[in-house]
């Protein structure tokens, strides 16, 4: 009778330790189940249309980290912003290519009047040092591209068309606040930093609007701020002195980041010789998609346009160049796009 006791408790020992290890695999499965389902929704979920689904998954995927761990994905995010915007801020190099932006730009603009009958030789009108400017020198090159050199009749008045941000303007202080606050772009703050219309002008800036409109070239800014900024923006740009700081010059964004519309909106009346900006699409809609190649063959291409028609001023801190790098490259977090991109040896 012991005997049958005993092995009936071996038996019963036996079955528990068996269930035990049969059911906990069960729920550890289940477990890492439904964590999976609660970082990528399926398809079709309650509260989401199967194309809403579909999108979670196609877009940039640092997204679904930034919805599990919003604070450390914000910092990750403004990584590539604090040498980028270090040396817009700190750097006498920066302030050195700006200079010598505006000032090969000053040439450019010379040469395309002359060249387009507009004027005689580019030696007839001087190219004035920045901060130089006054009534008196304006005057003198007006009378000399009117009065001095023999111009041939065309249809279109002469343009050059200028970017704002990062450009003329210096919205580092933004970034910065970005870095220090740990905080990606949104529109809400940056519409904040816009209504304080405290962004002062980039080296060179004002000074080349002066002397564009004092040789009788029509400027013209095309942004993408949008048209709800005009208020603020012209209170910004007027208070530097920069010219036609007003609504008619100054083409904002309405309802696409495309630039084509409103350069061809100026071209109806005037003849656009000459085009600034930080972002190639500042200067054609070709960069706009710039492809695996990150636009290298389109630029390479136009090599001759830049310096003459085209005038390119550095901005390391955001951009398309940056956009097409974060959607196309392999990684979760923007951090990890960016360093799978590096190239090494």
């Amino acid at each position: 009778m012991k005997k049958l006791i005993i092995v009936t408790l071996l038996i019963m020992v036996a079955s528990c330790a068996t269930v035990k290890q049969t059911t906990q695999p069960a729920e550890k499965r289940s477990a890492r189940a439904a964590r999976s389902h609660a970082v990528l929704p399926p398809e079709g979920q309650s509260g989401q249309t199967g194309s809403e689904a579909k999108a979670v998954t196609a877009e940039d995927s640092s997204s679904v980290e930034a919805r599990s761990h919003p604070a450390l994905a914000a910092a990750e995010d403004q990584d590539h912003l604090i040498l980028a915007t270090l040396w817009f801020q700190k750097s006498a190099e920066m302030r050195a290519l700006f200079y010598q932006c505006f000032r090969n730009a000053g040439i450019a603009l010379k040469e395309n009047l002359a060249s387009s009958g507009r004027t005689g030789t580019v030696a007839d009108v001087s190219l004035p040092e920045p901060g130089t400017f006054n009534e008196e020198s304006l005057g003198d090159n007006k009378r000399a591209a009117s009065g001095n050199l023999q111009r041939t009749e065309l249809p279109k008045p002469a343009a050059v068309v200028i970017d704002i941000d990062e450009t003329l303007l210096d919205n580092s202080p933004f970034q910065g606040w970005q870095v220090l606050e740990k905080k990606s772009f949104n529109n809400d703050d940056w519409f904040r930093w816009v209504e304080l219309a405290r962004a002062r002008p980039l080296p060179g800036a004002v000074e080349f609007t002066r002397y564009a409109d004092s040789l009788g070239v029509e400027v013209f800014y095309v942004s993408n701020r949008t048209v709800q900024e005009m208020g603020p923006t012209i209170e910004n740009m007027a208070a530097w002195g920069f010219v036609n700081a007003d609504s008619t010059h100054m083409l904002l964004k309405e309802t696409t980041s495309s630039k084509v519309e409103r350069r061809a909106l100026i071209e109806k009346d005037y003849e656009i010789l000459l085009l600034v900006g930080d972002n190639l699409a500042d200067h054609s809609g070709i960069y706009e998609k710039r492809g695996p190649d990150h636009g290298f063959a389109a630029v390479d291409a136009d090599r001759r346009l830049f310096g003459t028609r085209y005038i390119v001023l550095p901005n390391p801190m955001y951009g398309n160049w940056l956009n097409d790098l974060l959607r196309a490259a392999p990684g979760i977090t923007g951090r990890e796009k960016l360093v799978n991109m590096l190239e090494s040896f």
